[in-house]
This record gives C-alpha cells, structure tokens and sequence, in this order.
C-alpha cells in the first residue's frame, strides 16, 4: 500500500494531484502548524501579464492549518473570482466550469481549510482522481513531527511506502523510514506542456489553468507514477 500526503493548498498545482493520482490513499495533513513560507493560502494563474499571485488574507497565521480562518471582511472572493473571471473568459472551457467554481467562491465559509478541501475535490473529480482522502485531524492518536509524523500515519494505516514530495528531502530520514519497514519513493513529476492563453508557457501554474484550457482532456496531461514494476 502506498501513501502520500500533502498540507491543503490553495487551488494546487499539477504536481499535487499528481502525487494523489499516484498513491493508495491520500492524506491532508491539516494539524500540522500554518507555515508562514507554505502555500496553503495562495497560488498563481496565468493572465495576459504573466503569472499572477492569488493570495487569501488570514487573521491569524500561527495556528494549525484546520484553524486558520480566513479574512473575508476584505471580501477577497470577489477579487479573486473577478481575476479568475478575467484571466479565463477566453479560454475554451471556461463555460464548462465556471459555474461549480463560481459557487466555491461566492460562499468561501470561513475556514481556509475547508475552503480548500472543497476546491481540491472538485478539481480531483475533473482529473477522474479516484485516490481516496483522507485528513489527519480526523485520524486519532497520531502524533510526531515532519518525518516521524508521516511514518507514524504510515504504520496507522499499513503502508509499506510512502511516495514523498522532493521538497521533502531536507527533513525526511531514510534510515528512520527503514527501521521502520517502510519504503520511502520521491516523486518524479515532469510538468506537461499544455495550451495555453497569453503568450509562451508558463509552468507550476494553479492546476484550474489546465482545466480551464483543456478540460475533458485535461487528465491525459496527469499520467499515474508507477511505483512498483
């Protein structure tokens, strides 16, 4: 069995639904302590300028992710509907989705979280993700930092591997993981070049500037790592 996991990002990259589209279950690790430095709060698109930043204002940031709550006073779901609107209108599948997006951001509730769950399933469901979810404030009784918490969720659920970010180099141990018995893979993710609206291709993008581009076929873009031989 193999297991991934990643924080609750805000409208992901490819490689985020790479790595769910590549495991046996996927899980949000949304009890792990807001990082300044993470992405949990924004993300680009692409408009005719270039790359655009989408950030979500917060009212407080040092708190677990699951309680992180959004700054909506500053009713920055409208801006960044109005920027999604802006930077799409044109592309060919625009009509196809904006609806379902378009109730995300005109009810966002109040956790940043939750918002983001709710934006990740919808988006997995467009990529025909079948990986199931889960999220580890919802799993008892796990606990540990970084490298030891992942192993720990790993041995919960009777993983054998653990497919892990690169980013994640720097902190995971892998003798820790062989103790362990566990097997630990990196991801290797190469970004497609897909068409795309405003000039030359642009890559590491919001995972919607696909869909919004390619649509139905935006999955061929999204091939399953193969772990095992």
């Amino acid at each position: 069995m193999i297991i991934s996991g990643h924080q609750p990002n805000y409208l992901p990259w490819l490689g985020y639904f790479h790595k769910m589209k590549s495991c046996d279950l996927f899980v949000i690790l949304d009890d792990v302590v807001h990082s300044r430095r993470a992405i949990t709060s924004r993300n680009k698109i692409k408009g005719p300028e270039g790359a655009r930043l989408l950030s979500v204002p917060m009212t407080r940031k040092d708190v677990t992710i699951k309680d992180v709550v959004m700054f909506n006073e500053s009713r920055w779901y409208k801006k960044h509907w109005g920027s999604l609107q802006g930077c799409y209108t044109r592309a060919t599948y625009w009509k196809d989705y904006r609806d379902c997006f378009y109730h995300m951001y005109n009810a966002p509730g109040e956790k940043l979280a939750d918002f983001n769950l709710r934006l990740i399933e919808l988006i997995r469901e467009i990529f025909d993700i079948k990986t199931p979810v889960v999220r580890s404030s919802e799993t008892p009784g796990i606990t540990g930092k970084k490298g030891t918490k992942i192993i720990n969720i790993c041995k919960y659920f009777g993983a054998d591997t653990y497919l892990s970010g690169n980013g994640a180099r720097v902190y995971n141990d892998a003798s820790e993981f062989a103790r362990n018995n566990l097997r630990l893979v990196y991801q290797d993710f190469e970004h497609p070049v897909y068409p795309q609206l405003w000039g030359s291709f642009v890559p590491n993008l919001s995972a919607v500037d696909l869909i919004f581009n390619c649509g139905p076929e935006s999955k061929i873009y999204l091939p399953k790592q193969v772990v095992y031989e």
